[in-house]
């Protein structure tokens, strides 16, 4: 590594891109130094230094900023010119509008590379887009299929030849352990596991190590082990694991955090308390106290002092965590993690002010103690007057994400149609030559759209499109036998049918599908009084609407109404 002075002037073998990338976690100041003599010489083509420096903002989370750069690349005509960089290119506004939890934009990128890939033949793109679309396909709590997808992407990678086909089978593969994970799966986390540390074992293969990765890796995967026996109850082979794990000493400390639900587990409270203490204090020593790894260490150590009932200390890091998510929430709504930094540092100097403002108020209450019933008086109006504005900007808060949400679900509808629509005329399109072998052989390649369906994925959609066709949601007394005659299946086939698709009973899926019908009247029909509403959208009584709005959208139809009413 070069180490130079702050001030010092940059030697010219150092205005390299591949010094940018070289520095960007080291010394990002250096790294932006770089970049710009970059830019000041023209050292390389104008979409080449777009890209390079939108990937100097993305690996350092500055994901708004990363954008900038990457649209514009993307427009070059140089990149539309060669398939290969626009496809990479469309994968960088992919893993930006994904790190910002953009799924609607995300989803007009993953339809941009499928398409493209499958016209060019590129199996490792068709593989990344087709693995980001069984993510959205999960996170819409369609899980089943959203596996489906996910586990075929992952064989079409495995078949490619891709220069960065095992670092996206690691990606794929931690993604998947964390949803079975979460999903309670551990059977099949233990074989993902599996396959990852076969994927790591063939990539680190004849390769020198690199600042201790293979054992940050192996560190890494043991501990996953360990988690998954002790949840399988598989307690011996979680101990070995958990000993193996221990061997490796303290490579890569900054993740021993992973090791945690296991030592609960075995009820080690005190080594629970004594790890996340040494990382507690030294977030502390580097002014890291507002940070996710934080909110796991307040957590941990409360929830082991409590096991150890020392609820005076438990109820001491439960304070501070509550204290902690409230500050996070803030950080997130900011646009860039620039902004992020700009809050933080003046969250300190925000505070000082509003000391110094609160000792002015006690020394006015003390010099003018006459004054002090109206100034209570005037506090009290002040604080109520908030109180309501806080409450409408709630309200239009939640009715922004309501319509935002509907709005969202109309367009991924679309797309995903088209999506179908264009995987159904690549499967109608003549089978390439290089494919033939597998023609021959008699087997099918498999659709991605209607034909792939299985049974219970087409009778929910006729379901879904009886129920939507014919407005039946809207009859306060439908029935599970009309639905049942026209379907023809049990009642038992029906309900599991219900639970797999919507995640809810019968009840609750007609009544979510009235819920969406009555924002509609609430916002085109301001004339409809609620008892109105309530009728025509099929609820049986005005309280029952009122009750189960509430409940799904955190506010009544009568506050929702109220939001488009201009102050």
């Amino acid at each position: 590594m070069h180490a130079f002075a702050e001030n010092t002037p940059l030697p010219d073998s150092l205005i390299t891109d591949d010094f940018v990338y070289e520095y960007t976690f080291s010394d990002f100041d250096k790294a932006q130094q770089i970049m710009e003599k970059l830019r000041g010489r023209k050292a390389l083509p104008l979409f080449r230094l777009d890209i390079v420096e939108g990937d100097l903002y993305f690996n350092t989370g500055k994901y708004y900023q990363a954008l900038k750069f990457y649209k514009r690349a993307l427009k070059s005509d140089s990149v539309k010119a060669d398939d290969r960089l626009y496809m990479e290119q469309v994968h960088r506004m992919i893993s930006s509008y994904d790190c910002l939890h953009d799924e609607l934009k995300k989803a007009n990128y993953v339809k941009l590379l499928l398409q493209k890939a499958k016209e060019c033949g590129n199996r490792e793109m068709e593989s990344i887009a087709l693995f980001n679309m069984g993510k959205m396909v999960y996170y819409q709590e369609d899980k089943q299929q959203g596996y489906k997808l996910m586990n075929e992407a992952i064989e079409l990678m495995k078949n490619t030849d891709y220069k960065y086909k095992y670092d996206n089978l690691r990606y794929n593969y931690n993604t998947l352990l964390i949803m079975q994970q979460r999903d309670n799966q551990y059977e099949k986390a233990l074989k993902t596991l599996d396959l990852l540390e076969e994927v790591v074992t063939k990539d680190m293969e004849g390769t020198t190590e690199i600042g201790g990765l293979a054992d940050k890796e192996k560190k890494t995967m043991y501990v996953q082990r360990t988690l998954i026996l002790s949840r399988l109850g598989k307690m011996p082979e979680a101990d070995e694991a958990y000993r193996a794990w221990q061997a490796i000493g303290d490579v890569y400390s900054k993740d021993d955090y992973l090791i945690i639900p296991y030592l609960m587990d075995r009820k080690l409270y005190d080594k629970v308390i004594e790890m996340n203490t040494a990382h507690e204090d030294f977030l502390y020593a580097h002014k890291d106290t507002i940070s996710y790894h934080m909110r796991t260490i307040k957590r941990s150590l409360g929830d082991a002092y409590e096991k150890k009932k020392e609820y005076k200390e438990a109820a001491k890091y439960f304070k501070d965590l509550a204290i902690l998510i409230d500050s996070l929430k803030v950080r997130e709504q900011k646009s860039s993690a620039l902004e992020l930094a700009k809050v933080y540092e003046t969250h300190e100097k925000d505070l000082q002010i509003k000391e110094q403002k609160a000792k002015l108020k006690e020394q006015r209450i003390i010099l003018v103690a006459t004054l002090g019933v109206l100034f209570l008086a005037g506090l009290a109006f002040y604080l109520v007057i908030r109180h309501l504005r806080a409450i409408k900007r709630k309200n239009r808060f939640l009715a922004k994400q309501i319509d935002s949400q509907l709005a969202y679900r109309e367009e991924l509808h679309k797309a995903n149609d088209e999506i179908k629509l264009l995987l159904k005329q690549q499967h109608e399109s003549p089978i390439p030559e290089e494919n033939g072998k597998q023609a021959q052989s008699g087997e099918k390649e498999d659709d991605y759209g209607d034909a792939r369906m299985s049974t219970e994925d087409r009778l929910f959609e006729e379901l879904d499109r009886l129920v939507e066709k014919d407005q039946l949601f809207l009859d306060p007394n439908i029935s599970r036998e009309l639905l049942l005659n026209q379907l023809h299946i049990s009642k038992n086939t029906f309900a599991q049918l219900i639970q797999t698709y919507s995640g809810t009973n019968f009840s609750g899926y007609i009544n979510n599908k009235r819920l969406d019908y009555s924002i509609h009247l609430l916002k085109d029909y301001k004339r409809y009084t609620i008892e109105a509403v309530a009728t025509d959208s099929g609820f049986s009584n005005v309280r029952s609407f009122y009750r189960i709005f509430r409940e799904k959208y955190g506010m009544t139809p009568s506050e929702y109404r109220n939001t488009f009413v201009k102050e």
